[in-house]
């Protein structure tokens, strides 16, 4: 019997919520890891050896994230010695940089080659750290007792959030959350994707994706909802099928797009409910109507570029956010109603950090400047990898000459 897809982890094709609970206790033996990219080098390049993991030169694009391709092309065009690393003839997402004669090992981008990302995807460590430096965020707390949440969240007040404390692409998310009856069916969810997971006030306006790289580099779009635009005489459908015939936007399951077409299935349906719609509905001219609950990618939302808009204030808290962790990469979820707006005049909050964001947003927005943010994020790693070479050969031949003298 085929095992059924679980609802809340949709687009993402899961039947089984095991291996996020076993993680959940392993991570308390730090030294016990389950993934690829946490394996020793020298085991790597063993396994290599004798054929179980293989350096692939040549890849097929169709098996790998757009924001991995990009840098992929990019690499390419400089000529660097960069190879995919399969593993029993299956793609991982990892990569092999050899550069200047040094190997290095990193999962996605080459951003990730520096460590220090790890707090960066634990909501409530990112939390802790945002409230003690003072930056914006949504009141909240971690939990894996049920009790506790509830009676955390009777203090706090409703509108809530719920949400598990580590995961992605709004796994298991609950938002708006106005009765207690809500509340504990919320608590349900996430707890059925991991045994963790946070309490936090709702907090309402638009959705940014803040990207910063180099800690400097900053881009900065915002994600609408899946959409359509009415024009007064086309249905619901036909103006979905319209939007889905742009070329830039792949299939719904595809990995090598960055825009995806809308879907119609069951969450649509919902959706055009809640607004009195169906797909038969002819909106008037100019009325948007909205066709999914999730701000991901897969689900058709649209990337809107708002890089130059963004207030100086906004842009220098988000520097210093990305200061607070080593690393040269972060992905900010944002949220308040203006980003042209400083923080500091409007109700607004840090939701969560990403350790591995879909920078090919910034690349191909659905509307707005283009960013070649695959060049900016190369001429950043290179730079620190020659920097790091040139401070480490300068320290042997000042050591060197110290024992000849």
């Amino acid at each position: 019997m085929k095992s059924k897809l679980c609802k809340y982890c949709l687009p993402t094709n899961r039947t089984s919520h095991f291996s996020l609970h076993l993680e959940f206790y392993l991570e308390k033996f730090p030294k016990i890891r389950l993934s690829l990219p946490l394996i020793d080098n020298w085991v790597l390049e063993f396994l290599a050896l004798v054929g179980i993991v293989k350096f692939e030169k040549d890849i097929v694009r169709s098996l790998f994230y757009n924001r991995s391709l990009i840098f992929w092309d990019e690499a390419k065009k400089r000529g660097l010695d960069l190879s995919a690393i399969q593993l029993l003839g299956k793609p991982t997402h990892e990569f092999r940089l050899i550069y200047r004669g040094k190997k290095h090992y990193f999962e996605g981008t080459p951003l990730n080659i520096f460590s220090g990302q790890e707090s960066l995807d634990d909501k409530s460590k990112t939390k802790e750290i945002l409230l003690k430096k003072g930056i914006p965020t949504a009141l909240g707390k971690k939990f894996t007792s049920i009790k506790q949440a509830e009676k955390f969240a009777k203090n706090l007040g409703f509108p809530l959030v719920v949400k598990p404390n580590m995961g992605s692409l709004s796994h298991h998310l609950s938002t708006n959350i106005n009765s207690m009856q809500a509340l504990k069916e919320a608590i349900s969810v996430a707890k059925s994707y991991r045994p963790d997971f946070i309490v936090e006030k709702f907090v309402a306006g638009n959705l940014y994706r803040i990207t910063v790289v180099g800690k400097k580099y900053i881009f900065v779009c915002r994600k609408n909802l899946a959409n359509v635009i009415g024009d007064g005489f086309s249905t619901v459908k036909e103006l979905i099928f319209e939007k889905n015939s742009d070329p830039k936007r792949g299939e719904q399951g595809a990995l090598n797009t960055t825009l995806h077409k809308i879907p119609i299935n069951s969450a649509t349906l919902l959706k055009l409910k809640s607004q009195g719609l169906t797909f038969k509905s002819i909106p008037a001219k100019n009325q948007q109507v909205y066709l999914q609950e999730k701000f991901i990618l897969s689900t058709g939302c649209d990337v809107i570029d708002c890089s130059a808009k963004t207030h100086p204030g906004n842009k220098r808290l988000f520097i210093e956010l990305a200061g607070f962790f080593k690393t040269q990469l972060i992905g900010i979820d944002f949220i308040c109603e203006d980003i042209s707006k400083s923080y500091k005049r409007q109700s607004c909050a840090v939701l969560e950090t990403n350790s591995l964001p879909y920078l090919d947003m910034h690349q191909f927005p659905s509307s707005g400047k283009k960013f070649d943010i695959a060049k900016t994020g190369w001429d950043v790693v290179l730079g620190k990898l020659s920097t790091s070479a040139h401070f480490k050969t300068r320290c042997h031949c000042e050591k060197r000459a110290q024992r000849v003298t």
